[in-house]
């Protein structure tokens, strides 16, 4: 059963229909995850018609590429608030019903750009960085609750975010000489180790920070 969440309501209804159709329960919740009150409400009601909440994936990020010389700082605000309080808020939130449950399991996707630097995206780079120390943080904190978070890193896929990369010839043509597969990943790659890290094989790991990226990072 699965609880879909984010500002656009006709999109999370749409994915809430797929779910459905599936034959799980599903919600869809508007949710602006950098507010307390809506994380909050967020896991509230997710118990209250679920019943439990076993697993959050943290996934809300916004772009913003800037050099650090041109960067307005209302971008620098909005990727922080989005990208690392609002995986915080989330997360504080589902752990306050987690650990009377005795188990839980939080994944947070980062991205390799948590440990490499891009001189067009240094807020980006910023977050998802505090958000790799961040999960190590609570993995060490909720331990004794026996909840389980782990951080994916995924490199580069085909998504609306990375629309512009794909759409450019020489950021396209760098990409495909340092990714060793020489291709960007398609979404449904990163499904089978979101499943591993919320499944009882990955019982014994908490604070790891995955990295999912064709060999992005090999170099």
């Amino acid at each position: 059963d699965v609880v879909v969440c984010g500002r656009t309501l006709p999109d999370l209804e749409k994915v809430a229909s797929e779910i459905s159709r599936l034959g799980r329960r599903s919600l869809a919740v508007q949710t602006d995850v950098s507010n307390r009150g809506d994380a909050a409400k967020l896991i509230d009601r997710t118990v209250k018609e679920l019943g439990a909440i076993d697993i959050l994936v943290n996934n809300a990020m916004v772009d913003g590429r800037y050099p650090i010389l041109k960067a307005p700082e209302d971008v620098w605000d909005k990727l922080m608030t989005v990208g690392l309080k609002g995986y915080f808020l989330c997360s504080q939130a589902a752990v306050r019903v987690m650990r009377e449950q005795k188990k839980g399991n939080i994944i947070n996707i980062g991205s390799v750009l948590g440990f490499m630097a891009s001189s067009m995206a240094p807020h980006y780079c910023a977050a998802k960085a505090a958000l790799a120390h961040l999960t190590k943080v609570h993995a060490l904190e909720w331990a004794r609750y026996n909840i389980n978070v782990n951080c994916i890193a995924p490199g580069f896929f085909k998504t609306d975010m990375t629309k512009q990369q794909q759409e450019e010839e020489g950021h396209r043509k760098f990409l495909n000489f340092k990714i060793p597969f020489k291709r960007l990943g398609e979404p449904d790659e990163l499904v089978p180790t979101a499943i591993f890290l919320a499944s009882g094989a990955a019982s014994y790991i908490t604070g790891a920070v995955v990295t999912v990226d064709g060999g992005y990072t090999v170099w």
